[in-house]
């Protein structure tokens, strides 16, 4: 009935994991568990669990976001397939079997995206920004997220017929961290597959610190701008990009890299504080990107 695929790096799987297990025994449902961990940096414990429904593999090389994804969907027997972060935990009990009737019900759908949850004992000083930032725009009703399907899509928690990713998949172009979801979520647009969006959500857990948040954030934003210059993703399905392709028409993307250049310390400051503005937080990615597009043109 539906295979459950969970990438690992650098991350304990066994909470989410064990999770899932007591789901799968308590309601005795067809389900298989499929980790693959791209070769961590740390020791991740090896979990011992019925071989029958549960693989775990551990890759000696690392292949990324993409890579990584497609090689479980491979893996996967099932006719659904689950897409789960490994820093993520249900935020019900019933959450697979809300799946495995989602899908008897729903036969002819194709993809379903189930939300995502904060925890207010996961907040503190130190990951204000991951925090609020996931609170104001991640962790959003289905209802909501449904007024712009594609954009709000995101492979942590996403449900789908293996055949639909079989015909899209990740793109292995994308090497590079940040977008992926969002060009995944582009080429489901291209091929006409609907996005449902429901509220099964999982919370998410694993909140980076602040300033790790910052520097991905700025090397999620170098990557949209070259995934945009190979056309691989379009602005119909990204605000940022969007933004700043009007910012670029009106002539004043070079006035905003300017202002990057003089103030991104002061905003970086500013985004480490105990609430931090994500108006501000915009503002600095926005300039970041106008900043990237003048060095690399």
């Amino acid at each position: 009935m539906l295979s459950i695929l969970i990438p690992t790096y650098n991350f304990d799987c066994e909470p989410l994991v064990s999770s899932l297990v007591k789901q799968i025994d308590k309601y005795s449902l067809a389900c298989e568990i499929i980790c693959i961990d791209d070769a961590s940096t740390t020791k991740i414990n090896t979990l011992q669990l019925n071989p029958e429904y549960f693989t775990s593999i551990v890759l000696e090389k690392n292949i990324g976001r993409s890579r990584i994804r497609n090689l479980l969907a491979s893996k996967a027997k099932y006719n659904w397939i689950l897409f789960l972060d490994v820093d993520t935990l249900p935020t019900q009990s019933n959450f697979l079997s809300n799946y495995i009737e989602i899908i008897q019900k729903n036969p002819k759908e194709a993809v379903f995206f189930g939300g995502l949850a904060y925890r207010n004992e996961d907040a503190n000083p130190k990951n204000s920004l991951r925090y609020k930032y996931g609170i104001v725009r991640e962790s959003i009703s289905s209802s909501k997220r449904s007024k712009n399907p594609y954009t709000t899509l995101l492979m942590s928690n996403t449900l789908l017929k293996k055949k639909v990713f079989d015909k899209t998949g990740f793109n292995e172009k994308i090497t590079a961290y940040g977008h992926e979801d969002a060009v995944f979520s582009f080429d489901l647009y291209r091929a006409g597959f609907t996005v449902r969006h429901l509220d099964n959500k999982v919370y998410h857990v694993g909140l980076e610190s602040n300033t790790i948040f910052i520097n991905k954030t700025k090397t999620a934003v170098k990557n949209l701008w070259h995934l945009h210059m190979q056309g691989l993703i379009r602005p119909e399905i990204n605000m940022l990009l969007r933004t700043f392709i009007r910012m670029k028409k009106y002539g004043l993307s070079p006035i905003l890299s300017f202002i990057y250049t003089l103030f991104h310390n002061n905003f970086e400051k500013k985004l480490q504080l105990e609430s931090p503005s994500l108006r501000i937080f915009d503002l600095y990615r926005l300039c970041y990107l106008c900043h990237v597009s003048k060095l690399e043109k």
